[in-house]
């Protein structure tokens, strides 16, 4: 079960900045937006395993990672598949079920204690409404968004096991440093015994 403490307001401040920072690299966000935003942004804790969005009920909020990690998963057959992860200083949703305001695919819990900011639906229509500049902030979370499920699909589709491991370690190798072995395996497609076939196979090559 999620609390709701506070994270230290060093750790606040530090995470704002890396928002702000974070916002101003895709759109020219006006102060007036920024100090907007920043009031409705609300701060929350997460003990590992933690829920942030359970699957099947309806996810009303977008969340910024301050600290820690999370994972995106479903439920086949009563084994847990894992679609994807979030770390720090990125957005963290059930962005299928946030923007069609229907039942989430995936259940998403921190992987590790994680603090976040919290901006609610009615609030972030809010803020399209009144500021251009957020709402082309939007638009563009939404394409990366459909960019990211099209490469994933092509790479579950189209490339084999090896391949899928070496392009997640060549362009996320922050997944083999904070997520554990079996989770990357479920993200990969493949058994945990598997994954460490692969590794070992590859590890030979480059030795």
């Amino acid at each position: 079960m999620d609390t709701f403490a506070v994270p230290n307001k060093h750790t606040l401040n530090n995470a704002l900045n890396n928002l702000h920072n974070l916002l101003k690299q895709f759109v020219q966000i006006e102060d007036k937006a920024w100090q907007d935003m920043q009031a409705r942004l609300k701060s929350r804790t997460y003990k590992k395993r933690d829920i942030f969005i359970k699957e099947g009920n309806i996810c009303t909020e977008i969340a910024f990672i301050v600290k820690g990690s999370f994972r995106y998963y479903t439920v086949i057959d009563g084994v847990e598949i894992t679609t994807y992860f979030s770390f720090e200083n990125e957005w963290l949703s059930s962005y299928s079920s946030f923007l069609s305001n229907t039942p989430s695919l995936v259940s998403i819990e921190a992987m590790k204690d994680a603090e976040i900011l919290v901006l609610g639906k009615a609030d972030l229509q809010e803020l399209y409404s009144r500021y251009l500049s957020v709402e082309h902030f939007g638009r563009y979370m939404a394409e990366h968004l459909v960019t990211c499920l099209d490469t994933r699909m092509h790479s579950l589709l189209l490339k084999t096991p090896e391949e899928r491991y070496l392009k997640a370690l060549n362009e996320t190798p922050e997944y083999f440093e904070k997520v554990p072995l079996h989770y990357i395996a479920s993200f990969l497609g493949i058994s945990p015994e598997s994954l460490s076939r692969i590794r070992r196979r590859v590890m030979l090559r480059v030795s």
